[in-house]
């Protein structure tokens, strides 16, 4: 592992497992109910296959994708624990998610016509009521046919599940939500059947569970960020910190112009520090992150200096004539945080995490060591 690091440029996505597996232990204390940890984007961004292997191994007994070929990733590493696909699947997609023994949430009139039709069939399904989202799901009659209609042909409904569009913003429009669900489950109840695995919580609706519901399914709690502006209050930490070496300390005089459009241009003698990141790697290409972003060299915030290039990023370290070149300079981690880049590049941390790019080796720390690096471009060891 180290051969391959050394011959990767220094730039790095850390990934801490322990701290994995201790946000996984807060999660489940908070919300007192079996989790479905989402590792769908690859575990936003983390390492899908490292990921669910160290949740698993910190206890959970389910796991949620996106997509089937997501799930299939998982199961060609061996990841034998129920996985539920949350976001849908193509009627081609049939056959891959009974072979590779997934849980497919079924969402539109397409997917239940697609499941009904096909020769082989997944042994359970779950079913989407769309309470309120207005993207995937059914309304409440339609929920309940699909249901029946499902159960009919042999699938078990396993699950029933809904999306909230506002659980870090409106408490009001939350509770309208899952009164609209609470509805729907019991109108299918009235009809004989009983899903077991009920869910509506995501990281920011773990406050809103209620009694009904069997499962929560947290993601960004995971990998260590609390949803903003509401949310639980759960003692987690971030599990990634992104970083690279700075290549180059540069002497600047009064009047420079730095990076492209020359947009920064050196009011005073400055150093400029050249960091291998840059857009193509995850660092926000806006006009906010040029004015108020950094880095953090020794704990201390470098301002970008210019626009981002697409490959490396100029920091103005002349306020702190220590940094030299070899020093780590972090974008994302305990500080700034993924919310910060976030708040400067005026998204949000979800994107801020997905969007760190695969040419960005992912290096593996469990028990105070390196166990795993995984690169595009070197493989893995």
């Amino acid at each position: 592992m180290e051969e391959l690091l050394a011959a990767l440029r220094p730039a790095r996505a850390r990934i801490d497992l322990d701290r994995l597996a201790a946000n996984y232990a807060a999660v489940a204390a908070h919300a007192r109910l079996p989790l479905m940890p989402v590792v769908k984007a690859d575990a936003y961004g983390h390492g899908a296959v490292p990921v669910a292997r160290a949740l698993v191994r910190a206890g959970a007994t389910m796991l949620a994708v996106a997509y089937p070929e997501e799930g299939a990733e998982l199961r060609s590493a061996g990841v034998s624990v129920p996985v539920i696909v949350l976001a849908g699947f193509a009627e081609g997609q049939v056959g891959l998610l009974v072979r590779q023994r997934l849980t497919p949430i079924v969402s539109t009139p397409a997917q239940l016509a697609a499941l009904l039709a096909s020769a082989e069939r997944p042994a359970a399904a779950h079913v989407k009521v769309d309470t309120g989202m207005s993207r995937l799901g059914f309304g409440r009659d339609a929920f309940v046919d699909a249901a029946l209609r499902l159960s009919a042909h042999g699938i078990d409904v396993e699950g029933a599940m809904t999306h909230l569009s506002s659980a870090d913003e409106s408490p009001e429009t939350t509770a309208i939500q899952l009164d609209r669900f609470d509805d729907a489950l019991e109108a299918v109840r009235q009809r004989g059947l009983q899903p077991r695995l009920v869910h509506a919580a995501s990281s920011a609706g773990l406050p809103a569970g209620r009694g009904p519901h069997t499962v929560a399914r947290p993601g960004l709690l995971l990998y260590g960020l609390r949803t903003r502006p509401l949310g639980p209050d759960v003692d987690v930490r971030p599990v990634m910190t992104v970083s690279a070496e700075v290549s180059l300390v540069k002497e600047v005089p009064e009047g420079t112009a730095v990076s492209y459009g020359g947009r920064f241009v050196a009011r005073r003698p400055s150093r400029i520090a050249t960091v291998p990141l840059g857009y193509a790697d995850g660092v926000p290409r806006t006009r906010a992150m040029r004015e108020d972003g950094a880095f953090a060299i020794r704990g201390r915030r470098s301002p970008v200096a210019g626009t981002v290039c697409m490959d490396l990023t100029m920091l103005d370290v002349t306020d702190d004539g220590t940094v030299r070149e070899g020093d780590e300079a972090v974008l994302l981690g305990d500080d700034p945080t993924a919310w910060d880049v976030a708040e400067w590049a005026g998204t949000n941390a979800w994107q801020v995490l997905t969007g760190i790019g695969p040419r960005v080796p992912r290096v593996y720390v469990e028990g105070g060591r390196m166990v795993e690096a995984r690169s595009r471009y070197g493989g893995g060891a």
